[in-house]
Parts: C-alpha cells; structure tokens; sequence
C-alpha cells in the first residue's frame, strides 16, 4: 500500500465494524474484495442517491453490498449476481449476520444473461455497480443502460487494472477491452463520467439522458 492509500485508509470510518474484519479475512484468504476506500465510494453515492433498486455485477460473497446495503434506506432493494454458488451460500450468511437479508436477492449464473432475464423495467434502476469479468464492461453498459433512470449511476471497479491500461506494453485483451471502455465513457454524451484512482481504479459513470 502506498502512503497515499495508507493516509486515506487511516481516515476511514467504517459504517460498520465488521467491514474492516471482512476485509482482513479477504486478504488472508486471496478473495478478491473491493478496497475499504472503494466502499466508501460505494456507500457514499448509494447515500447521495437513496435509490430504490441496485444491481451489481459479480458479487463475491458480498463484501461490496454491504457497504451498499448498509447505506440504503428501507425501501432499497440489491440484486447481486454471481457465477458461484459457493459465494452466494456465504453471502447470505453474512447478510444474515448483518440483519440485511430482506434487502438482498442473490441470482447466480453468467451476469450478463441472468441480468437480461430479470427483465427490469426501462429506467427502473437508480445505481449499477460492475466488479465482474472486465471484458465484458463495455457489452454490459449497453445492456443496462436503457433499464437505468436519468441521472442514474454506474460504479466501475479495477478499471485501471494493475494501472497496465496507461502501459503501452500491455497488449492483453483484459486490459484492451478496459481502454475501449474508458475511450467510450468518456466520449458518449449521453454520459458524465470520471475515474478516481481508488483501489485499482473506480470509473463513475452518470446517464445524464
């Protein structure tokens, strides 16, 4: 961790206690998590946006949501998707634990698919966070974006992979799909977008029509 990342880790109040232990039981373990900044992010715009329906995209045992879930108001509602059923027992548990699992519907399969067979309703959705397969950033904003309101907000995590986007030398197609990706955020105009250099990366992304 750099000094930066250190300072700002330092300054974190976590909205609940056993976020920083999740997160130290991550790492022990190798399970990719988002960093406790990157919640903070997370929780802060599901404050900002009090929504009423949120979709994440490859959501582990469920660390992300918590930050979400434990940010929104009564009447929000999370739909996580996953490929793994194994994450999806042990996220249940957790939300359990959390007293958030009314909050919460857990669907596991390919996030692409399971997305498009829930068949939400055109500009129905208030936030959107992607943490799933990065090669599939871009195919996955066109699908959303239609079910997503104006002023609607989309929360890409690792955009900046390893920082390898701003290297020439990397020519893999994780990395090449990123590019495409942040090219096309930033140059859609239906779309307000920036990058803020958190964790690997979080591109935040609002439809403005």
């Amino acid at each position: 961790m750099d000094v930066l990342s250190s300072y700002l880790r330092n300054l974190l109040a976590y909205p609940d206690a056993r976020l920083e232990k999740l997160y130290q039981l991550a790492k022990e373990e190798k399970f990719p998590v988002v960093e406790p900044e990157v919640g903070n992010l997370l929780y802060f715009f599901t404050k900002l946006l009090k929504p009423r329906l949120v979709v994440e995209f490859g959501s582990g045992f469920g660390y992300s949501v918590l930050w979400i879930a434990l940010a929104c108001n009564g009447d929000c509602t999370i739909h996580c998707i996953d490929y793994q059923e194994k994450n999806r027992r042990r996220a249940l548990e957790l939300f359990s634990q959390f007293g958030l699992k009314a909050k919460i519907v857990y669907h596991v399969g390919e996030a692409l698919t399971v997305f498009d067979n829930l068949s939400f309703e055109d500009e129905s959705l208030d936030l959107v966070v992607f943490d799933h397969e990065k090669q599939n950033y871009s195919e996955s904003l066109e699908l959303v974006l239609p079910k997503l309101k104006k002023g609607g907000i989309i929360i890409a995590d690792d955009v900046l992979w390893r920082r390898e986007v701003v290297s020439d030398n990397s020519k893999k197609l994780r990395v090449n799909a990123l590019r495409f990706f942040l090219k096309e955020i930033f140059h859609r105009k239906d779309l307000s977008s920036f990058i803020c250099p958190l964790g690997d990366g979080v591109a935040v992304i609002q439809k403005v029509f």
